[in-house]
């Protein structure tokens, strides 16, 4: 378990090597002799067994943008940290970016995750104790916005594991109402029948062959008292989609209990925005069903109504997702009243065949609006 502090000095540094070699006649002799290339994330260790000493890291100077090269050289540092009974470690932020020293720091965060839920054995954590020293007042405050952001990604993290069995419509809605009472974040639930009375017969009809009643979970988080405009957040929320009567084949069903990582993710983002205090207002709602077969399930071919009063014909059953959406995006629009709206889904594995598993695929009809998000995914990596 990887802790970030600072200003405790101990006998152990964390060297970083950019492109500029650090005067340091260890490192040249290292480097010298290939027993360290450098590489970025690459990790030296050179400490006696008091370990008292240098761990040298692999980096590059005006690396700082490239996000995923740093995070994962912080999680690669973690590993080694943890592996060699490394407690302590001094990094000197001194001449060093601070956007750098920021992202290595949430990879080291990162490595904390461990989901052991479903496991007979537990493994025992190892603490790890990382002082920054002469840190400024801004990368303090940095640090303290990432533990929020990950204590969000990790939350998402563990929605996404659980397993179907114990994450299903009731439980979800559950855990959704636990993990934010205290907070600022006002939940509400509404159940079956009162799912009927708001009209979304096309989220009811994915629900019909489930014996695990729906669930509508909207979440709304006002940190700017100054303004009544909101932004919303729609995820999708299927806790295990088999496909219907478009059954899906059983190596591509076995992970469909991931089906809600949409809801996962917004779920996520409110809860890192709300432990962050932000000064925004955000809405995030989910359709909680599963999709699955019996004698009262929809079938390709029925005609059914939406929220919004429109019919839809039913050419695949495993187009669910949509049909869940299309209720719970309209109730975002008209219920809501929502100035933008950002869905999130798992919506077709033809998205990861077009463009892979580092994109996203996305669609909008506001041009300006997705070029803001656009510019928001790149400035966090």
């Amino acid at each position: 378990m990887i802790k970030i502090t600072y200003d405790n000095k101990f006998t152990t540094n964390l060297v970083l090597v950019l492109d500029e070699t650090p005067k340091i006649k260890e490192l040249e002799l290292m480097l010298e002799q290939k027993l360290f290339n450098a590489k970025v994330g690459e990790v030296f260790v050179s400490v006696n067994l008091n370990r008292e000493g240098n761990i040298y890291l692999g980096l590059e100077k005006g690396l700082a943008e490239d996000h995923e090269k740093i995070r994962t050289a912080g999680y690669t540092l973690a590993q080694k940290l943890v592996s060699e009974k490394i407690s302590k470690i001094n990094l000197d932020c001194n001449e060093v970016d601070p956007k750098l020293i920021s992202t290595l720091v949430q990879g080291l965060l990162f490595s904390n995750y461990n989901f052991d839920k479903y496991k007979s054995t537990k493994k025992e954590d190892f603490n790890v104790e990382v002082s920054l020293l002469n840190a400024p007042t801004s990368l303090k405050a940095k640090i303290k916005e990432l533990e929020g952001v990950i204590r969000g990604v990790n939350v998402a993290r563990d929605l996404v594991n659980t397993r179907a069995i114990d994450l299903y419509p009731e439980t979800y809605a559950t855990k959704i109402v636990e993990l934010f009472k205290g907070t600022a974040v006002e939940v509400e639930v509404f159940d079956k029948k009162e799912i009927e009375k708001l009209g979304m017969h096309a989220f009811l009809a994915v629900n019909a062959g489930s014996d695990k009643e729906p669930r509508f979970v909207v979440m709304k988080y006002f940190g700017n008292k100054t303004s009544d405009k909101h932004i919303t957040f729609v995820g999708k929320g299927l806790t295990y989609d088999s496909g219907g009567y478009d059954i899906k084949p059983g190596k591509s069903m076995f992970e469909m209990f991931t089906d809600m990582a949409g809801s996962a993710a917004v779920i996520g983002a409110i809860k890192a925005i709300a432990d962050n205090n932000l000064n925004a207002n955000v809405v995030a709602v989910t359709a909680l069903t599963e999709n699955l077969i019996n004698g009262k399930a929809y079938k390709n071919g029925d005609i059914i109504s939406t929220m919004k009063g429109s019919t839809v014909e039913i050419g695949s059953t495993d187009a669910e997702g949509r049909l869940t959406l299309a209720d719970a995006i309209y109730y975002a629009a008209t219920k809501l009243n929502s100035t933008h709206i950002i869905e999130l889904s798992t919506l077709t594995g033809a998205c990861v065949v077009a463009l892979g598993t580092d994109m996203i695929g996305a669609t909008t009809n506001n041009e300006e609006f997705y070029n803001k998000v656009f510019d928001a995914g790149n400035h966090v990596g």
